[in-house]
């Protein structure tokens, strides 16, 4: 994918003055067409459908921690000549949660809800916590930490709705510095950080793992970037269809 400038993302940026925390990216645009691709490719369940992209929305917020930390990775990493070819390593990567409000659904649907259950408009409005792992998922592969993967449909695992009027699911596109990345292939429950040398783990599919997953354990190794809305709007019912329809019909 295309690199976005560091300033696109971060809300106090002078040119996003005026900016929401959301900002839609118009179907046409190269930059939907990217995280669309991303999304798509990393659909890879096979008894999953693959369901149709609707909006993306490109996220801004207070970014100078996140690019403090990258920055201090960097650097790390070409003081050491082991580490030279990973430096920051940054990916996007997929997280799946659940949103108690209708954020997204529809294109000028971009005021976050702010409630302590949304957990989506918690992430945008603050970003990650470590402290917050495992709040809703209590078995944690890889310890205390948060988890991220390049597989959509891995995430949609974890994407809810807690709200009845939301026709269509919601995950997070996320600016993530794995850095050096640890690999595992087999569970490690204990972990509150990476091992000494690695900035996140990497947990390989195997016997334990179907999917490909990736755990930083620094709130700053992680911001969202994007949200994607997606699937297949339900059809009226018949019932529903008849209803209406007595109703807007003339009396006159």
């Amino acid at each position: 994918m295309t690199s976005i400038p560091d300033e696109s993302f971060n809300l106090d940026h002078p040119k996003n003055i005026n900016s929401t925390s959301l900002k839609h990216l118009s179907s046409n645009s190269t930059e939907f067409y990217q995280v669309k691709n991303l999304f798509d490719y990393g659909w890879r369940h096979p008894d999953k459908k693959k369901p149709k992209v609707v909006r993306i929305f490109r996220i801004l917020t207070n970014a100078s921690a996140y690019e403090s930390y990258r920055a201090s990775i960097v650097s790390a990493s070409s003081a050491d000549v082991s580490f030279t070819r990973y430096g920051a390593n940054e990916q996007l990567l997929f997280h799946g949660t659940n949103r108690h409000c209708t954020l997204g659904e529809e294109e000028k649907e971009t005021n976050l809800c702010y409630r302590p259950e949304c957990n989506l408009c918690c992430i945008i409005s603050g970003s990650f916590e470590v402290s917050m792992a495992g709040s809703k998922h209590k078995f944690r592969r890889f310890g205390v930490g948060i988890y991220t993967t390049s597989c959509s449909s891995k995430a949609d695992d974890y994407s809810q709705n807690g709200d009845e009027n939301c026709q269509f699911k919601a995950v997070l596109v996320n600016r993530v510095v794995v850095g050096n990345p640890y690999t595992l292939r087999t569970n490690a429950t204990q972990l509150t950080q990476a091992p000494y040398g690695y900035h996140s783990v990497r947990g390989e599919p195997g016997d334990q793992l179907n999917y490909e997953e990736t755990v930083v354990y620094d709130n700053d190794a992680i911001r969202p970037a994007y949200l994607v809305i997606y699937g297949n709007k339900p059809p009226t019912s018949p019932l529903k269809s008849r209803i209406f329809g007595l109703f807007s019909t003339s009396l006159a």
